[in-house]
């Protein structure tokens, strides 16, 4: 995957109507009113579960925040979409039977996340490699007692993606002197990275590996791609991160790896079922850090997302290609 702010895909025919009629979050309406009155397009608001107003027939533009896949399928069906832009990257979700079947032009908002992202795995990297939690455990009880912690110079790091948010975490680690590489479905290689492999043979590498970060995207060929044979593959003293989406990891492989010590530890943003039920068994393991996927949160990500779709509407209006076009047959 190239850069994903970059300038990409083909551009709409101009659209033959004066006015064009854009579906926006109700929540945006206003903001985005105040921010696009130049572009001269009407704002159609939608609720959250993606039932639009009264007059909202005939839009052709959709900026699609987080509705089910059929609520987007309902506004596929009832108006004459040519583009719709999401606020998130990934787009499984959006990928449905009924939207393949169309010609609609899709955006993401790939790369937008990715900076708060990245700082989240770095936190975990040192929170794991210097035992903060044992050492706030330690700080509760009064309890002086010096500890000796290992470093991250010199760990090798493996990124299942070479994407934004791979890239982002990798320019983040390279002043602790990590050796980095990613498995990317091209193996091309990138700038960011120490050395880039496609997947056929990537299991070779992982013998010692100290990191494993989970940053590609879900499709078909990437569901339940680390499974036993990839963590069996990794050292005991290697943990796993996964930032990416849920199903992308055999969760069962996962936990019978950290409860037999194959595996040190792991981080995790993403689950199979959200939220986590409370049974589960990541929320007792201490070897695991759960995070309720939060880690693309940031006040400066909605400012990212909002002015990467209306730079992206002002291209719409002129016929103008759009950036973040996403390859629906590749799935990102």
């Amino acid at each position: 995957m190239t850069d994903s702010l970059k300038t990409t895909g083909r551009g709409p025919e101009r659209p033959p109507c004066t006015t064009i009629g854009v579906l926006v979050p109700a929540h945006f309406q206003q903001e985005l009113q105040d921010r696009c009155s130049h572009l001269g397009v009407q704002l159609l608001p939608y609720d959250p579960l993606g039932v639009p107003g009264e007059n909202a027939s005939g839009a052709t533009a959709l900026f699609r925040w987080w509705i089910s896949p059929e609520a987007g399928d309902r506004l596929i069906e009832e108006h004459p979409l040519r583009w719709i832009h999401t606020g998130s990257a990934g787009v499984d979700h959006i990928l449905t039977p009924r939207f393949l079947s169309s010609d609609i032009i899709l955006t993401n908002s790939a790369g937008v996340h990715a900076p708060s992202i990245a700082e989240w795995v770095v936190t975990a990297m040192l929170a794991f490699t210097k035992g903060l939690p044992a050492m706030l455990d330690q700080q509760e009880r009064a309890q002086w007692e010096k500890v000796e912690r290992d470093e991250l110079v010199g760990k090798r790091v493996v990124f299942l993606g070479g994407g934004q948010i791979a890239r982002e975490v990798a320019i983040r680690l390279r002043p602790f002197g990590m050796h980095l590489k990613a498995v990317t479905r091209s193996g091309a290689g990138d700038a960011c990275f120490d050395e880039s492999r496609g997947p056929a043979d990537f299991l070779e590498g992982l013998q010692d590996v100290d990191w494993l970060i989970v940053a590609m995207p879900l499709t078909a060929e990437t569901d339940g791609f680390v499974n036993a044979r990839v963590l069996d593959a990794l050292p005991a003293k290697a943990r796993l991160i996964n930032v990416s989406r849920g199903a992308i990891v055999d969760e069962a492989a996962l936990i019978t790896a950290l409860e037999t010590g194959r595996l040190a530890g792991a981080m995790l943003d993403v689950f199979d079922e959200e939220p986590l039920p409370a049974h589960h068994p990541f929320w007792k393991m201490k070897s695991v850090l759960v995070l309720p996927h939060t880690t693309w949160r940031s006040p400066l990500v909605r400012q990212r997302q909002l002015d990467l779709f209306i730079d992206n509407l002002g291209r719409f209006v002129k016929g103008e290609l759009l950036r973040n076009v996403v390859d629906v047959t590749a799935g990102y």
